[in-house]
């Protein structure tokens, strides 16, 4: 039964208008200009050279710097948002993580405030600090470093650095996750300091300790420091705003100064009591663990459930209004936009536009199987519709079975407001999906999604589902050219899996194929456990362990397999083009037979200059995945069940097994860049399609779309995956009812997700052309949204040719030919 009082979900009486505050909020986030914010380095640099220890266990010693950077976190208020707390030092920050990704800037620390593409803005004194002091310190102290020393530099690093092959998330962060706030809502972090005490006299209470039981002691001890510092930061913010409250004339300002000075001597070291203490606490619990673990897809997890208990006692208790609700969410969601990755300039390319993606999920049902859609799941719809900005990446769970099809229509809605948010998740297949790895069905409904699209039991299980990024066109060039690629010469980079102008069936092409990757995930899983091991040994998470259920009961950090589940994540770039390049070899040279191998890779390495007919032929009369060739069908099907079998054969560091995904953030443009000419009839140089998506303008009907995707197994797919659509225009009630229904229907038939842009290819065109028409234009990319001006020229030119849909017929709209040089096969 939902949860629902609202007589109108839509909420459409209140607007930006209405809600004063948010609309000046939100115009000063949207002209905020990035800044590179050195705050964290600084504290947690200084720390470690000038007042630790070398004789200290690294997990204490790493949890004192985490503490004073804490203590020492000035507490800024920039504008009259109603919650405390920033994540940087800057209005709209890009932390640096000397000990992650943040020394990839040190080439650029005097240009990077200038240079073309999404500038950050430096100060010469910062860099000066970065360039002299900071950095020098981190030089061979970094994790990608420590474990390259560490481990030898194994060829598997080697591999990695090409960047051609496959990425490893590890290198430059940990996160990926999704934490459970309720404890601490419901208990205070007071509680786990007392918790984490009794847990180390009982330890210290033992005659002798095995190694096992130092660590879980170091771990307690690690907790109490971590969570001693979230308390001094909450203080901090308290004094500041009691302090700015006693200068403020206006009456009104003052009052929430106080009232916001009162919360944070409360929360989060103390139990929430209403729903403005509990989003205060989650807020500063967030700001915290990025203390710790790097800015990118730590994701809130399902904030309709941890908060609707407050939101519903505040509103029968006459504490809180549904306007004044409105206007507490979308403080957080403003909130939530305060900072941005921080990106070097030769990594635009892959990750450009990106930004941290934390994830909030909505809807669905509960642990117990009810439908758990409330009042605040649609006040969050409306704050989304009302703001429209990148972050949070709202995902919505929909349930056939429990959820009503007002809801279902309140989501469709949103989309067609938004033109690109939320994502729609099938709770069918999702919880199934979980439950076949192993994750109870109760904690199997209880599912949030990590960053992009990744699946989660919030707060029980961590997953680091960006562990890998594997190409799979890499291992199919690799194949074609017997353990060599074009991008890196004639370098032999793979074992040799024989002269494909020697096979005498598909099968046998298959199998070398099939070798090639199974030699390329090799090397991505061995560093991702050399990575791993390396995090173990230098950087554990005590804090970030905390909000999780498991490393309190059992004195292990998450790194060390503390949770409930630990699975690694493994996605999957270039899956279109690599099946429909797999489906043109087999009917081009086995079974239409009019070309050899022979032909086929002079074609190729020419980009099919002089080869026209050729061209023509296979991308004309191949098999292409999205259409419901049986052919493709079942390239792409037996694909994905390989990729699955070998995939959860592996046991990563933690116990847990690894999970195959299929979303790409923006590196399907990135290294289609690097890519060569392939078998489908792409041409070199062009983007591959995103996520699991079909390729673009390929897949003319809209039904044969949904049902390629919806034929591949879930089961095989745990680590989720991105289905991008696109549709010119939604119009009236009629067309919303036409959306959702095709949504269910998908589901119905076994989709797992799938997201939307509602915008035409003229409009795209315009955007492009045209930037400063449209400032706020937010489009899907895959798995995340993102302002289409802040793209590189690659992915704008893919998410323009994506295939655009008719609702009313299903028809595929025809590509106009002016523009057909965007076209991966142009």
């Amino acid at each position: 039964m939902e949860q629902v009082s609202h007589q109108n979900i839509r909420l459409s009486e209140y607007t930006l208008e209405e809600l004063p505050l948010l609309k000046r909020l939100k115009d000063g986030v949207l002209k905020a200009k990035p800044e590179v914010c050195i705050e964290r380095s600084k504290y947690i640099t200084a720390y470690l050279k000038n007042m630790s220890s070398p004789e200290e266990p690294v997990m204490i010693r790493n949890a004192r710097a985490i503490n004073h950077y804490l203590c020492n976190k000035a507490p800024m208020f920039f504008d009259d948002n109603l919650i405390a707390g920033t994540t940087s030092s800057k209005f709209f920050g890009a932390p640096v993580y000397p000990e992650f990704n943040g020394l990839l800037i040190w080439p650029e620390v005097y240009t990077i405030s200038t240079r073309e593409k999404n500038p950050l803005l430096l100060k010469k004194g910062e860099a000066d600090e970065l360039n002299y002091s900071i950095f020098p310190y981190w030089m061979d102290r970094t994790i990608h470093e420590y474990t390259r020393k560490r481990f030898n530099n194994p060829d598997c690093m080697k591999l990695f650095e090409r960047l051609v092959f496959f990425l490893a998330g590890k290198a430059v962060c940990i996160s990926h996750t999704v934490p459970d706030y309720t404890p601490a809502l419901e208990k205070g972090v007071e509680y786990s300091i007392k918790e984490a005490a009794a847990k180390e006299k009982e330890i210290r209470s033992r005659d002798t300790l095995t190694a096992e039981e130092k660590k879980s002691l170091e771990f307690y001890i690690s907790v109490q420091i971590v969570l001693q510092g979230v308390i001094a930061y909450a203080g901090n913010l308290s004094r500041r705003a009691a302090s700015l409250a006693d200068d403020e004339k206006d009456p009104v300002k003052r009052k929430v100064l106080k009232e916001m000075s009162k919360i944070c001597a409360r929360v989060p070291a103390k139990p929430a009591r209403t729903l403005r203490e509990a989003v205060n606490a989650i807020w500063i619990i967030q700001i915290a663990i990025h203390a710790e673990s790097i800015n990118i897809a730590m994701s809130p997890g399902r904030l309709d459930q941890v908060l609707y208990p407050y939101y519903k006692q505040d509103i029968e208790n006459s504490k809180i209004t549904v306007k004044e609700a409105l206007e507490l969410v979308g403080c957080l969601w403003l909130k939530i936009n305060d900072n941005t990755n921080l990106v070097p300039e030769t990594a635009e390319e892959l990750f450009g536009g990106a930004s941290t993606v934390p994830a909030v999920t909505l809807g669905g049902i509960d642990e117990d199987g009810n439908d758990a859609v409330n009042d605040l799941t649609y006040i969050m719809l409306r704050v989304t519709e009302l703001l429209m900005t990148r972050d949070p990446n709202v995902n919505a769970r929909y349930n056939y079975k429990k959820n009503s099809y007002e809801y279902r229509n309140r989501l469709a809605e949103v989309v067609y407001t938004t033109k690109a948010i939320p994502a729609f998740y099938n709770d069918i297949a999702a919880i199934e999906t979980l439950v076949n790895q192993g994750v109870k069905r109760e904690h199997a409904n209880d599912y949030a999604i990590i960053g992009c699209v990744e699946l989660a039991s919030a707060g029980r299980s961590y997953d680091s589902s960006s562990s890998v990024m594997l190409n799979l066109v890499s291992a199919l060039e690799l194949a074609l050219y017997n353990g060599k690629r074009p991008a890196t010469g004639d370098e032999q980079i793979s074992p040799e899996t024989g002269d494909p102008e020697s096979f005498t069936s598909f099968e046998e092409f298959r199998q070398a194929f099939i070798k090639q990757l199974k030699w390329l995930m090799g090397q991505a899983i061995e560093l991702h456990e050399y990575f791993g091991m390396a995090y173990q040994e230098v950087l554990p998470s005590p804090l970030l362990s905390v909000f999780f259920k498991g490393p309190m009961e059992s004195g292990k950090d998450l790194i060390f397999g503390g949770a409930l589940y630990n699975a690694s994540g493994a996605t999957h770039i270039g899956f279109a083009d690599t099946v429909d390049s797999l489906s043109a070899i087999e009917q081009a040279i086995f079974v239409d037979r009019v070309c050899g191998f022979d032909e086929l890779k002079k074609a190729l390495k020419t980009d099919f200059t002089r080869h026209a007919r050729l061209h023509s032929y296979l991308i004309n009369r191949t098999p292409k995945y999205g259409c419901g060739d049986p052919v493709s069908q079942g390239n792409a099907s037996a694909l994905i069940l390989f990729l699955y079998e070998e995939y959860q054969k592996h046991v990563n560091y933690r116990g847990g097994k690894y999970r195959p995904a299929y979303w790409t953030m923006t590196n399907h443009a990135g290294q289609g860049k690097i890519a060569g000419a392939l078998p489908s009839g792409r041409k070199a140089g062009k983007v591959f399609a995103s996520g699991i998506t079909p390729a673009s303008q390929v897949a003319d009907d809209l039904a044969s779309c949904l049902k390629s995707v919806a034929r591949l197994n879930t089961l095989f797919i745990p680590g989720g995956l991105a289905l991008n659509l696109k549709y010119p225009s939604i119009y009236g009630d009629e067309d919303i009812k036409r959306f959702s229904d095709a949504i269910e229907a998908y589901f119905r038939y076994g989709g797992l997700q799938v997201q939307f842009n509602i915008m035409s290819y003229e409009m795209l065109i315009d955007a492009k052309n045209n930037p400063e028409k449209y400032p706020e234009l937010l489009v899907r990319v895959s798995g995340y949204s993102a302002y289409f001006k802040d793209l590189n020229e690659e992915m704008k030119n893919e998410i323009i040719t994506r295939t655009e849909y008719s609702l009313r017929n299903g028809a595929a709209t025809r590509f106009r030919d002016q523009y057909k040089g965007m076209l991966p096969y142009a």
